[in-house]
């Protein structure tokens, strides 16, 4: 509000409280003030990712798609909640980021900027083509991981076991 006043603009909050009720209480304080509340953490590590939506917690979605199990799920997420996605990034290499460009294109009316441009945050990337933005837009292409960069960024056997053994468990809780 008080940026407003100082000639800020702001689309939107993302996520400025931790749990769902100070969410659907701070939209509700905020809303009548023309300030928009977008829900990321509420959607993204929730065990109910629509719950957000449900409480009219939010007026917008900030969208990961590997964190909701790929595009398929996100655009699920999307269609079931009615409101507005922003595209974002996970801190992803351009394997992930193509991932949220292919989410962002399947998405008939994208009414916000997307966050896909975290690619220049990491130093190198596992493609040696990387998809970071030029002029404020990412080309829209595949990525293509570098067998070198792969051999080179890969985990220690340990880490790998480690994230195997995740997988499983992961798995096990799926079937029951």
């Amino acid at each position: 509000y008080r940026l407003a006043h100082a000639g800020i603009h702001l689309d939107y909050f993302e996520q400025p409280v931790r749990e769902l009720a100070d969410l659907a209480k701070l939209k509700a304080s905020l809303n009548p003030k023309g300030i928009l509340v977008a829900a990321d953490e509420s959607v993204r590590k929730a065990e109910d990712p629509l719950a957000v939506a449900r409480a009219g917690a939010a007026d917008l979605l900030v969208i990961k798609a590997a964190p909701l199990g790929g595009i398929g799920r996100a655009l699920s997420v999307i269609a079931q909640a009615g409101l507005p996605a922003v595209v974002s990034s996970a801190l992803e290499t351009s394997v992930g980021i193509g991932m949220g460009l292919h989410l962002a294109g399947s998405i008939p009316n994208l009414e916000y900027d997307c966050g896909l441009g975290t690619v220049a945050l990491f130093t190198e990337d596992v493609c040696d083509e990387p998809l970071v933005p030029v002029d404020g837009y990412l080309p829209i292409r595949r990525a293509v991981p570098s067998e070198e960069r792969l051999t080179r960024f890969a985990a220690s056997p340990e880490r790998t076991a480690w994230w195997l053994e995740r997988l499983d468990r992961c798995l096990a809780l799926l079937a029951n």
